[in-house]
């Protein structure tokens, strides 16, 4: 059953849920059924009758998640939710809040958002956490709306993510959209973005996956609200690594041969030594850590001779805006 709710009290939804739904998760047969269209402030609920199925909701949207579940057993919900969920919060509500009756079960609830356009999905298990046997499973495939077009309509914010790395897209003049990207700082990596002037940063957030603690090193995304200011042509850059490892471009140099330097984000130019092919690519934006060679005689006398002792490809996000 997939309903739209207006906001009222969430014991409420979960007593008529409690109701209407008893039992397991494989002990409903019967047919979803589609809830009206939604008004501001609603909120999507789903439930065990959903597993399976893919659905449509939109951006930003808040989900209410609702699966029976009796830790008297030792069998718990072990949830999981792809990057462009976020669970806001989650709780147990008791079918005797007494405490009195033996063996009572009760439901199990997650709040939710929706935090990026595309494919969306969650998914669950109902086990002891002890044994490696899995009990009744539930997923659900949420296809999240979101205007990504080159063209949006009237009065539609625009939000453009990874998929639309390297493409070419058009705002008015003095329009909002917005850009998400996965992000982890846990890791120790996060997005850096470059706007050129004719774009505005409206706005900068972090949505974390999991909001009320969850899951140790879980991400989430990093939220861009840009507005659009000037017309012309404006490139958007980001770049997706841990900012205190020094960074820099590949660069081929036509001398002696040629051959292959970086070119230091701090103006420096080095000569590393021991560059190995998957780098040479010129253009090529790396993070690296190396150690200087004093006194070192090079044949291409060019640039400060290092020795790398690390290297990696730093993952980049281009976006061409062009403002009318």
């Amino acid at each position: 059953m997939l309903e739209k709710l207006f906001p009222f009290s969430l014991l409420a939804i979960v007593v008529l849920t409690t109701i209407a739904l008893p039992g397991c998760l494989g002990d409903h047969n019967g047919t979803p059924a589609q809830g009206p269209e939604p008004g501001p402030g609603n909120v999507y609920l789903f439930n065990q009758t959903n597993n399976g199925e893919t659905r449509d909701i939109s951006l930003d949207a808040d989900l209410l998640l609702i699966l029976p579940e009796n830790p008297t057993t030792g069998f718990l919900w072990q949830l999981s939710v792809t990057p462009g969920l976020s669970i806001e919060n989650e709780s147990f509500m008791p079918d005797d809040p007494s405490g009195t009756l033996v063996g009572s079960g009760g439901t199990h609830l997650w709040r939710m958002r929706t935090t990026q356009p595309g494919m969306q999905s969650v998914s669950g298990v109902y086990a002891r956490p002890w044994e490696s046997s899995a009990g009744d499973q539930f997923t659900l495939n949420l296809r999240v709306g979101g205007e990504t077009s080159t063209e949006v309509p009237p009065g539609k914010s625009a939000i453009y993510t990874e998929g639309d790395d390297g493409t070419t897209v058009q705002q008015e003049k003095g329009r909002e959209f917005g850009i998400r990207l996965e992000e982890n700082p846990t890791t120790g990596y996060s997005w850096n973005l470059t706007l050129p002037r004719g774009l505005l940063l409206a706005g900068d957030s972090y949505i974390p996956s999991h909001q009320a603690g969850g899951i140790a090193g879980a991400g989430g995304i990093h939220a861009y609200v840009i507005t659009a200011v000037e017309p012309g042509e404006h490139p958007v850059h980001g770049e997706y690594r841990r900012p205190w490892v020094p960074a820099g471009t590949i660069l081929y140099v036509d001398l002696e041969g040629g051959f292959y330097g970086i070119a230091g984000d701090d103006g420096t130019m080095y000569l590393p030594l021991n560059l190995e092919p998957e780098f040479r690519n010129d253009g090529q934006r790396v993070a690296f850590e190396y150690e200087s060679v004093i006194d070192a005689a090079t044949i291409q006398m060019w640039g400060t001779p290092i020795t790398l002792t690390y290297i990696e490809k730093v993952t980049t996000y281009d976006l061409y805006v062009v403002v009318r």
